[in-house]
């Protein structure tokens, strides 16, 4: 039976080709339900991975029970990795959901919900209502988007209020409306109360560079002068800030933005460096498995942008992102997703003037490999893990892998295939490889991490809150345990008679008796005897 005969894929081509300029309630079902899977369900179900996610949701956690909204606090001391936004968001989700897992990750999902639909309106507005439908599907289902999205994170609302800041900037551009200008410098406020300084430098950077480009001086200078903008941004920003070197001065200026900005930006944090390509590879894996289509969009992208016009707007936010990113000391995979969003837009713009013929197919055969190797390349890691306990972690990885992982993978290889093998219409394609690439990454790839890293970390804080213990925190990091166990856990040698949570070998060799009431990987929970 040829394609055009086929009629569950003439159906399905149909619910994914937009009708009258408009879409249908079935195509906004089928979004919702996507989102629900791909999203909402593996927010709920996995728990919170350390670092960040269980850093960030235990100061939640301790803002919300001890009333402290001014202050970000981790077990008693003062936590200056971020601004407060994220932390009083997570508060609310802690207010609506109880305890629960979902109530750190909800302000995230909520953020992502309203980029799709301010980006969609965007890309509407200036190209087309066809881009704008294959945007938010590519968008839902590129693995970057479901990194930073649904994380107990900043990003999400970071790159909402980038996006709207931008987005703000070209209406400016566009209409020369001071309105539009006014609240792009709103947004970016808002963006620097949700992560730092990185929110002006791309969205004051963009506009910036755009308007050198464009040789435009008069606009140039009288949006510099815009002091109404410059009031409203730091209407937003100074209180919080300054409220914070009141509260600690030096210790605030020092390692907000002596460590975890500027630092992170002059000096490799924590080991997380790269070369000159490292975000170069790191682009085609967020754009998974979409990378067909990125490559395709290049060239025509590039050439358009010569032009003042939006391609030349999303080129130079990206550029901007890249370039900063590159030239940084400290990378890491997500730092790249502030720039992503043109990209996702340009991706969708050129998929309307071309069709990608196999690369999709490849793409979902390559995850489906890397899938095969994980297991055996953690394991030999391991041998060179310097650290006892990832040692532990790793050395028996294949022991732990989720039930249906190699459902997963075949499903990854046969979809693959049959998207060589077929020239069904672009939409059911983006759509097929999207979903699979999605589901398989959640619920195999992730959930597997899940199993490695937190699985000994939930089961210990399950132990601890079943048998009403309480608990110090010496020799490990991983403030999810306190989320888990639901109590605070002050970071500290532990006394003679206290109960320490650490890592087993480190409890051993910091102490000369302990008694281990519960081991598992490397992770352990013990009465200290004798110091």
């Amino acid at each position: 039976m040829s394609n055009s005969q086929n009629p569950f894929v003439n159906s399905f081509t149909q619910l994914l080709t937009v009708q009258n300029n408009q879409l249908s309630l079935a195509q906004i079902l089928l979004l919702i339900g996507s989102l629900f899977i791909v999203y909402v369900v593996p927010s709920y179900m996995f728990p919170l991975i350390d670092m960040d996610e269980g850093a960030y949701a235990a100061v939640s956690r301790e803002m919300f029970i001890n009333g402290t909204w001014l202050s970000t606090m981790l077990n008693g001391e003062p936590f200056f990795h971020k601004p407060a936004l994220m932390y009083w968001t997570q508060s609310i989700g802690l207010l609506i959901f109880g305890e629960a897992r979902f109530a750190y990750r909800f302000p995230s999902l909520i953020a992502f919900f309203i980029w799709l639909y301010v980006s969609y309106q965007f890309v509407k507005k200036y190209l087309d209502i066809n881009t704008a439908w294959s945007f938010l599907w590519i968008s839902i289902f590129a693995v970057g988007s479901i990194i930073s999205f649904k994380a107990a994170i900043p990003d999400a609302w970071l790159i909402l209020f980038i996006s709207l800041g931008i987005y703000k900037a070209y209406d400016y551009l566009v209409d020369a409306d001071e309105k539009a200008l006014l609240w792009a410098f709103v947004w970016t406020g808002f963006g620097i109360l949700a992560k730092g300084p990185i929110a002006f430098v791309v969205v004051a950077g963009s506009l910036f560079f755009y308007l050198l480009i464009a040789k435009n001086w008069s606009l140039l200078f009288k949006t510099i002068l815009h002091w109404k903008g410059w009031l409203a941004m730091l209407v937003v920003v100074l209180p919080w800030y300054l409220l914070q070197v009141y509260l600690y001065g030096q210790q605030f200026l020092d390692e907000f933005f002596g460590v975890h900005n500027v630092g992170r930006f002059m000096n490799a944090m924590e080991s997380h460096s790269g070369g000159v390509f490292y975000y170069v590879i790191d682009m085609l894996l967020l754009s998974l498995p979409f990378v067909s289509i990125l490559v395709l969009a290049i060239v025509p992208w590039f050439k358009a942008s010569k032009q003042a016009s939006i391609e030349r707007m999303m080129l130079v936010w990206f550029l901007l992102v890249l370039i900063f990113f590159t030239i940084a000391a400290t990378k890491l995979p997500h730092y790249l997703m502030y720039g992503v969003p043109p990209v996702l837009i340009m991706m969708a713009y050129y998929l309307q003037q071309q069709t990608p013929k196999w690369g999709m197919g490849v793409a979902l055969i390559g995850f489906a490999a890397l899938l095969i190797a994980l297991p055996l390349g953690l394991e030999q890691a391991s041998a060179n893990q310097k650290d006892i306990f990832y040692q532990e972690t790793l050395k028996e990885a294949s022991l732990f892998l989720p039930e249906l992982y190699y459902i997963w993978i075949g499903l990854l290889i046969l979809t693959g295939l049959v998207l060589i093998a077929k020239k069904w219409d672009k939409m059911v394609q983006v759509f097929l490889a999207g979903l699979i690439s999605a589901l398989s990454f959640n619920y195999a790839m992730i959930a597997y991490a899940m199993n490695l890293q937190q699985e000994p970390i939930v089961a210990a804080a399950n132990f601890v809150k079943e048998n009403k213990l309480k608990v110090v925190t010496c020799c490990i990091q991983m403030p999810s345990f306190n989320i888990e166990a639901q109590q605070f856990t002050p970071m500290r040698k532990p006394k003679a008679g206290e109960i320490a949570f650490g890592k087993r070998y480190e409890l051993e060799r910091k102490f000369s008796k302990v008694e281990f009431l519960f081991i598992d990987r490397g992770v352990a929970i013990a009465k200290i005897i004798e110091e």
